[in-house]
């Protein structure tokens, strides 16, 4: 419904309880309003963070010196990058992030492109919750193995992304284009929070466990 719309009808609701004739449907269309009013709040929110996160793209791109702002083909858009400062120096971990990266990014040329459907979508997630558990369990495997002392807490954060991502396919078939978009500004936070700091700390475990 557009947000104009909303606002008209939200006065009329609003006017039967000003005259003082509010029936048993008026409140229950006060309720429907709120609860409307509440998901336009969540969107809003939702844009207004993607907008953000677009902008400090732009205006890192200039300090790199780029000529553009804008891809010129939508489908060769990159929005995440594996840097060095998110590299861990360990071959079989890094390999896989690179992977996740690439899904990541199709997810981002998904909802540039607003060509979102609940088919390419749900397809797309049950491929990124099938390596999640694979990597995850890979990446757990080798800091089993190396008896990382982070072992237990670097679980719970694993858990964390799966529940997510499994939450947004149970949502996708419903609301693909809003779900693209949630859970491509999530995998941006995870890769740079997950991989600069969670990775990284085993990652230095691993290399001062070497040097003794």
């Amino acid at each position: 419904m557009p947000l104009s719309r909303f606002l008209a009808d939200l006065d009329d609701l609003l006017g039967t309880f000003h005259v003082g004739q509010p029936g048993h449907r008026s409140f229950e269309h006060l309720r429907l309003a709120v609860t409307r009013l509440n998901e336009i709040r969540r969107q809003l929110a939702i844009a207004e963070n993607k907008l953000s996160a677009s902008l400090s793209l732009a205006e890192n791109d200039l300090i790199d010196g780029g000529d553009t702002l804008v891809e010129d083909d939508p489908a060769e858009a990159e929005r995440f990058r594996i840097h060095d400062f998110c590299k861990t120096g360990i071959a079989e971990i890094d390999d896989e992030h690179r992977k996740l990266i690439e899904i990541g990014n199709r997810l981002y040329v998904m909802s540039l492109c607003q060509d979102v459907s609940a088919a390419s979508l749900d397809e797309l997630l049950g491929e990124l919750i099938a390596f999640a558990q694979d990597h995850f369990a890979a990446e757990e495997r080798l800091m089993e193995d190396s008896s990382y002392p982070g072992l237990a807490g670097h679980r719970v954060l694993h858990k964390r992304m799966y529940d997510y991502i499994v939450e947004m396919f149970d949502l996708a078939k419903e609301t693909p284009l809003l779900v693209a978009i949630r859970l491509e500004m999530f995998l941006g936070s995870w890769f740079i929070w997950h991989m600069q700091r969670d990775d990284a700390a085993f990652a230095k475990f691993r290399d001062d466990m070497r040097l003794h």
